[in-house]
């Protein structure tokens, strides 16, 4: 007696709802997804029994890749083009069912890949590259880079330099031959003495001519050659040596000094006005983008008592100083304000009047 074949199994339920589900979700894709998937049906929706190659799949296995023919041995290109490709990954993207297209190199995860290792589609950017273009291009980023951070540190460089600079020049702890040599004036120039000039015994005019031509004389390229030679061992340590002028020095004091109302202003600029804090009184002040003004025209602050003036830098009260600093130039009629964000200065011009003026006055009236 023949054995009886196996009873066939019972099929699954779930299968049978999982393909429906499929089908389902296939009809809501777009035409173009439903034609490629009816030619090219995925194996992992398909069920064991039913694996069979379409006939599209038995003439391209994967429509997207170059095809080798087995009769001639010459590549063919693929079904769909790139563009094609690109299309149809996108709508299985936004479909969700990218990942039962065949593989392509339009896909996402290839796409991603190949940035990573190869950057940004620009030269240099990728794993292990380095830009291979000029020089200037290569040191481009750092260069911008530092020029940025010296942008940002420059308000902090400019409070610093205000504050310690002139601090630094005039520090009593140098020696003389440590100190930077100061500018010298027209009268060093000419060699005369400013007490002399002002004096009435004597005619200033006549004082600044001879002592243009002793000047003149003094620092003649040819007599300067000859005092400007190294010393004697013997004379080196007991006799400096002298400075010498240019001609334009000596021409240039000559014009101010030789002036009564440029003189005067000359020596309204060497007296000593309002000096930053911890500069010391005698230290020389290099004054940029000087701008003149009256006192009238400046605002008081009541709760500080101090004048104030804003500056082009942005601060709103750059310019500021008190009675106290008046009093110090009163004699002057000038007070010389720096602005302590920047490296601008402020000419106040002001006049002194006493107490007693408007008293002679009234009385000379009545």
């Amino acid at each position: 007696m023949r054995p009886l074949p196996p009873a066939a199994a019972p099929p699954n339920n779930s299968s049978m709802a999982s393909s429906s589900h499929l089908v389902q979700l296939a009809k809501t894709l777009p035409p173009p997804l439903q034609r490629f998937f009816a030619r090219w049906p995925p194996a992992a929706i398909l069920p064991a029994a039913e694996a069979k190659p379409t006939p599209h799949q038995e003439q391209r296995p994967n429509p997207f890749r170059f095809y080798k023919h087995p009769v001639t041995g010459k590549w063919q290109d693929p079904v769909f083009s790139q563009r094609r490709q690109a299309q149809l990954v996108q709508m299985a993207r936004e479909h969700g069912v990218e990942e039962l297209l065949p593989e392509t190199t339009k896909a996402t995860e290839y796409q991603l890949a190949h940035r990573v290792e190869h950057g940004l589609r620009v030269k240099g950017t990728g794993v292990g590259q380095k830009v291979k273009g000029h020089i200037h291009e290569r040191h481009m980023i750092a260069k911008m880079e530092e020029r940025r951070r010296a942008m940002l540190e420059m308000p902090k460089l400019i409070k610093a330099w205000k504050r310690f600079a002139f601090q630094l020049m005039a520090a009593p702890h140098l020696s003389p031959e440590d100190r930077p040599p100061e500018p010298a004036t027209h009268y060093e120039v000419l060699g005369v003495n400013p007490s002399i000039l002002n004096s009435s015994t004597h005619d200033p005019s006549t004082l600044i001519k001879r002592a243009y031509r002793r000047a003149l004389l003094r620092n003649h390229p040819d007599k300067a050659a000859s005092t400007t030679r190294e010393p004697t061992p013997s004379s080196s340590s007991t006799s400096p040596q002298k400075s010498v002028y240019t001609i334009d020095q000596i021409s240039q004091a000559f014009t101010v000094l030789s002036s009564p109302a440029r003189r005067t202003a000359y020596d309204a600029s060497l007296s000593p006005s309002r000096a930053l804090p911890g500069s010391g009184a005698g230290a020389a002040i290099f004054q940029t983008g000087v701008e003149n003004v009256d006192l009238d025209d400046l605002p008081f602050g009541n709760v500080e008592e101090h004048w104030y003036r804003s500056c082009r830098c942005g601060n709103d009260k750059g310019y500021s100083f008190g009675e106290a600093d008046l009093m110090e130039v009163g004699n002057e009629g000038v007070l010389m304000v720096g602005c302590q964000d920047c490296s601008l200065w402020l000419r106040v011009h002001f006049a002194v009047i006493d107490d007693d003026e408007p008293r002679e006055q009234t009385n000379a009236k009545s």
